[in-house]
């Protein structure tokens, strides 16, 4: 009995745990979201932004909807029931919800999933193509590269979820914070819809796995080869910073996504381990945001560190680098009386001395 009470405890913990990452996620993702949206406008004539620019909108797209509704709504959108947990039924923590809610909770899942994965591998393939394959962005611009690079991932994720969540109804509550499309759903479909998903997560591991070590390849042979590079000093160390920024993309993804595809992998793991999964899992917009945002806040702390501004408080570059400007007091300037410390109230008593004086002798010239 003990054992169940503290499984129950580890259970309620998890939920609890994923509802505020991913609450810290959907701050995040709104963040890059305002941020994209703020660099087109600045544009000259709302030009196309940069690729890298359009799937990270679209990757932020897909994890803010995921945060909410998967990852903090969670077991609010479940149907009331009971979890077994060390051989002992226990109600679902936190359920409030209904077959509608559930089915609903299920298809943001698969479509939002495939696709924010998705992105991420046409992320890497754009940062591969940019450095190590030297294409230029207005060949990028090309609809015969947006199409496979920004629209390709939300076509395999509706594809994907109105097939198995819509048609096949291969969806349920898992035994995890949400519902879903996967292992534990009662559907004599589910062995295909398994089978599927592990072949796309696979794949699509796999892809992102592989663009980062020909991006840590393309690193290491600039870097060592960095005296007979073909380009100048300024160039190469763009293409370092451009590829570096590219590789933590994928740190962040392979972060959030790893330690939930080992627990679909082992089935004997500890059992605070999912607490540690659904702190994680939900942080994907956290670390995107993280990474996204450093090389503009380094950029703010260099120019305080060069002098040309020393007033930039970690706190300014802070907000400068989330372009979030704060408020300023209203005051209402008042009359100040004269200082008689400062030599103003002397100034001008001396003034009136002298005009004093020219009086006295204009008079004086005046009766005589």
């Amino acid at each position: 009995m003990t054992m169940g009470l503290a499984a129950e405890k580890i259970y309620l913990a998890k939920i609890i745990a994923a509802k505020t990452s991913g609450s810290i996620s959907m701050i995040g993702s709104g963040l890059i979201i305002r941020d994209v949206i703020l660099r087109w406008h600045r544009r000259k004539e709302n030009q196309f932004l940069p690729i890298a620019q359009h799937i990270i909108l679209s990757m932020s797209i897909a994890d803010l909807f995921n945060s909410c509704f998967v990852h903090f709504l969670g077991t609010w959108m479940v149907p009331k029931g009971d979890i077994t947990i060390s051989d002992e039924k226990y109600p679902i923590p936190l359920a409030a919800g209904n077959e509608t809610t559930c089915h609903i909770q299920a298809f943001i899942w698969d479509l939002f999933t495939i696709a924010g994965c998705s992105s991420n591998a046409t992320l890497a393939t754009a940062y591969w193509l940019l450095v190590c394959k030297e294409k230029k962005e207005n060949e990028l611009k090309q609809w015969k590269w947006q199409f496979p690079l920004v629209c390709l991932p939300w076509i395999l994720g509706l594809v994907d979820s109105f097939l198995y969540v819509i048609g096949f109804n291969c969806y349920g509550f898992t035994g995890g914070w949400f519902c879903g499309a996967f292992v534990g759903v009662d559907s004599p479909h589910i062995g295909w819809r398994n089978w599927l998903l592990t072949a796309e997560v696979g794949l699509i591991n796999t892809w992102i796995i592989s663009m980062m070590l020909m991006l840590i390849k393309f690193v290491h042979t600039v870097e060592k080869r960095s005296s007979a590079y073909r380009r100048n000093e300024q160039t190469r160390k763009k293409s370092i910073q451009v590829t570096w920024q590219g590789i933590w993309f994928i740190l962040a993804y392979m972060a959030a996504m790893i330690p939930a595809i080992i627990t679909l992998v082992v089935k004997d793991y500890p059992m605070a381990y999912p607490i540690f999964v659904a702190c994680l899992n939900p942080l994907q917009g956290a670390l995107n945001t993280f990474v996204y945002f450093r090389p503009k806040y380094k950029a703010e702390r260099q120019k305080m560190v060069s002098g040309s501004d020393r007033r930039n408080s970690r706190l300014s570059s802070f907000l400068k680098t989330l372009n979030v400007t704060l408020p300023r007091r209203s005051s209402v300037s008042l009359p100040t009386p004269p200082n008689h410390d400062n030599g103003d109230f002397e100034n001008s008593c001396q003034e009136d001395m002298e005009i004093d004086s020219r009086s006295k002798d204009d008079e004086f010239e005046g009766n005589k």
